[in-house]
């Protein structure tokens, strides 16, 4: 019975090459894009699961209030929650601090700048399960002055010596001796660490406990004991710091909340200040996540109707089986049969497309995917499920209704112009352009919000501007050095200007201050606000401009007691307007500083974020970057000259630089990405719905073949067969439309609530993809309705 059925497959393959290559493409390209979009989502789902006690690992968030307004929300929080966690709840089995310090390390000639330099507690190495290449790990860190170096980083340093005990030099200052090597940490973790320096040679340097609420910009990550309730111990949190710190936050009518992170949940939900790096969104695995499902359900449909439009020629077969003997349940077991085989093809074709496309998607997406998912048993349980329940979805409608019939029925033709079934048909048409429309609302409303971020006016001037980071190898003649630095490379006639700062645009103040007011306000009116130093040409340097009062100067004496505020700053520290704001005091960390101009608020970060209240102090050598103006022709030549001149004033720093406005934009490289990915499965829906149409309109072309014969003998134009024909069509895509604005406008809006600057939702964004779907719905059902009209009207008339 078996060698029949695939006799009978062959046969029909044989005899419909394009229309098997069709179908199975159509099913392959669902599968494909389903099992690159499940790498890409399973590999986002996977961070930090790596780690042995994942279940009890949390961070400790922490959120900052003013008058009970949320002000600032941090990665990097209260340097004493964790050692006072420790000490009060016996849930807290061990805890881990951690803050990033980066720096020039080196070891005789051989220097690098390490900005993945973090300092840790003793803890770290038992709370998260790295494993130690070389050392112990609850030693390594337990001494002043011991660095815990990675693979990677041992090797750049030490090559294939054996490093323990050997000793790197802190920006030519401190000695630290190595202690321990541990392996690289695997890309799917939310952290990114090459050093680890015992946290004790920070309290040692700085003869200082670090055990002050006050003091942010340390990392905590709490280990609890088993079979603790982390939501319940969550709940004690805020009597605990009520008994604490109520007394004092409330003198200052200021707030603090500390929130339990999940360690697998931070890559996909946490967006605060100072994070490791930039994580993941789960908003956006979510909606690939459904892309998935969607163009998966697509390529059934697109199959069931192809399978069923292309059966109808089938029919006399079936008729003939049914005649000769052949039961019903035989005639379905060999269309599934059928389903199942060219359902296997399909999954071998998306497979071996997958593992070539795999580094092309892993270059799209920004992850390092590789091939684990091809070698995890699951996946291809997953693949076998995939192909069994594909068959029985995609087969078990045609099989049904072809063996339901009537031999006799059949036999007469009947079966051809039957309307059993052409309601599903037509939902399943519906459920397809409805996904089609709502995904190409998606791309369109992706594309115009990335657009509309990168032509905004950002109100600074990034252009033609070359970022130099500062020394991190300092000392009591950086400032003079600075200077002669700056007068070399101004000098040169490409240079148009050169600035130095703590911060660039494009980049996170790292300088948060809590505690500001003005010198009239009680202390219950304190505000934070981000805090960057300038020197006297970066207003001009970045075009900002003044709203009132004047920028600094470096000719002035004293101006380091003088602050510029932006419009968003005078606003929080309560002024009516920015007038009031000019030659009013501040206090600030006990000394008192004259606010001398209100500067236009400009995008200090991307337009995903709010105008933030900047504050701005100066110095005359600010450490942290050094912004050049450049003409841009001639630029390798002209870098070349900075690195001499560098190395010249700075020895012993490396010599690292880009360019501003490519910082910039990396703000929005995840955004992009996500972007691209949306487009192009979107793309592939789009694809494989138009297939589906085409199934559906020649099942129809093909029932309907003597009545346009009919209908062209009584004088009917090709004009009039193609509106009678795609009327239908077009009715169904009007419902699909229908059906996919309101589902479109709750999707889209999901997208765009994160962005504090975005577009509006026009009409034309949901007419453009209505009227493409239009187009593509006529267009297709022409094709089957011409070739049908152009038959002579005899044959046609003799078609059954």
């Amino acid at each position: 019975m078996l060698k029949n059925y695939f006799t009978s497959l062959w046969r029909h393959i044989s005899k419909n090459k394009v229309f098997t290559f069709i179908n199975v493409a159509g099913l392959a390209i669902g599968m494909l894009a389903c099992i690159l979009i499940s790498q890409f989502v399973l590999h986002e789902l996977s961070y930090d699961d790596f780690l042995e006690k994942k279940d009890r690992i949390f961070r400790i968030q922490q959120d900052r209030f003013d008058k009970g307004e949320l002000s600032t929300q941090w990665a990097s929080g209260a340097a004493g929650i964790g050692p006072d966690l420790k000490s009060n709840f016996s849930e807290v089995k061990t805890f881990t601090r951690l803050t990033k310090r980066g720096a020039t390390l080196s070891t005789g000639d051989t220097f690098f700048r390490e900005e993945d330099l973090y300092f840790a507690s003793e803890d770290f190495f038992d709370v998260f399960s790295i494993k130690l290449i070389e050392g112990i790990d609850s030693l390594v860190l337990k001494e002043p002055f011991k660095i815990v170096l990675s693979q990677t980083m041992a090797k750049k340093y030490f090559g294939a010596e054996n490093p323990i005990g050997k000793t790197l030099k802190a920006n030519g200052d401190t000695e630290y001796e190595v202690s321990g090597v541990f392996e690289d940490l695997p890309v799917n973790t939310h952290m990114k660490i090459d050093a680890l320096g015992s946290f004790v040679s920070l309290e040692k340097l700085w003869n200082d406990p670090i055990l002050s609420w006050n003091w942010d910009g340390f990392m905590t990550y709490i280990l609890l004991d088993d079979q603790v309730d982390a939501k319940a111990f969550e709940a004690k949190l805020p009597d605990f710091v009520q008994t604490q710190k109520g007394e004092e936050l409330k003198q200052y009518n200021s707030g603090i909340a500390f929130h339990l992170q999940p360690v697998q949940d931070i890559h996909l939900d946490s967006d605060f200040i100072m994070e490791f790096k930039a994580n993941g969104n789960r908003q956006s695995v979510y909606f690939l996540s459904v892309v998935a499902i969607l163009i998966m359900i697509i390529a059934w449909i697109n199959y069931i109707n192809l399978s069923t439009a292309k059966s109808v020629e089938r029919a006399r077969e079936v008729g003939v089986r049914k005649v000769m003997g052949g039961y019903q349940s035989q005639l379905i077991q060999q269309f599934l049969t059928e389903s199942l085989f060219l359902n296997i093809l399909a999954v071998m074709v998306a497979a071996g497309f997958a593992i070539l496309l795999t580094p092309w998607f892993s270059e799209l997406t920004g992850r390092e995917l590789g091939y684990q998912l091809f070698m995890q048993p699951l996946f291809w349980l997953a693949l076998l499920v995939l192909i069994v329940s594909g068959a029985l979805m995609s087969g078990i409608y045609p099989a049904f209704v072809l063996s339901s019939f009537r031999p006799v029925e059949v036999l007469k033709g009947k079966f051809k112009n039957t309307d059993k079934g052409i309601f599903l048909r037509k939902g399943m048409v519906i459920a397809q352009f409805v996904a089609s429309i709502t995904l190409m609302v998606g791309t369109f409303t992706v594309f115009l919000q990335l657009k509309y971020m990168q032509n905004q006016d950002l109100g600074v001037n990034i252009e033609q501007t070359v970022v130099l980071q500062s020394p991190s190898v300092t000392d009591s003649t950086y400032k003079q050095k600075y200077q002669v630095f700056k007068q070399r490379i101004a000098a040169y006639s490409e240079v148009l200007s050169v600035t130095a700062s703590t911060t660039v645009p494009g980049g996170q103040p790292n300088w948060n201050a809590g505690g500001i007011r003005r010198l009239s306000q009680g202390e219950d009116e304190q505000n934070q606000y981000r805090v960057i130093q300038t020197d006297g040409a970066f207003n001009e340097a970045f075009g900002l401009e003044m709203v009132v009062g004047r920028e600094f100067s470096d000719e002035v004496a004293n101006e380091w007691k003088n602050v510029l505020l932006n419009e968003s700053a005078t606003r929080l520290m309560g002024f009516a307007t920015p007038e009031e704001a000019i030659n009013d005091p501040i206090f600030f960390w006990g000394d008192t500083f004259n606010i001398v101009g209100v500067m236009k608020d400009y995008h200090q970060e991307s337009l995903k974020k709010s105008f933030d209240a900047l504050i701005f102090r100066y110095d005359e050598a600010p450490n942290g970057f050094y912004s050049i103006k450049v003409q841009t022709s001639g630029i390798e030549d002209l870098m070349a000259t900075f690195e001499a001149d560098w190395k010249d004033v700075f020895p012993g720093n490396p010599f690292e630089y880009f360019f501003l406005d490519e910082h910039y934009d990396q703000q929005y490289k995840a955004d992009r990405q996500f972007g691209s990915i949306f487009s192009i499965f979107s793309g592939l829906a789009i694809f494989i719905a138009t297939l589906g149409l085409f199934g559906l309109s020649s099942l129809t072309a093909i029932q309907r073949t003597k009545e346009i014969g009919i209908r062209k003998v009584l004088g009917a134009s090709l004009f009039g067969l193609l509106r009678l024909i795609s009327k239908d069509f077009i009715l169904l895509v009007g419902i699909a439309i229908l059906l996919s604005i309101p589902l479109s406008v709750w999707i889209v809006n999901s997208w765009l609530q994160d962005f504090a600057s975005r577009i509006s939702l026009t009409w034309w964004i949901f007419a453009v993809p209505s009227l493409m779907v239009v187009v593509i719905t006529i267009l297709t059902v022409s094709i089957h309705t011409i070739k049908v009209a152009m038959i002579n009207p005899v044959s046609s008339l003799n078609y059954e």
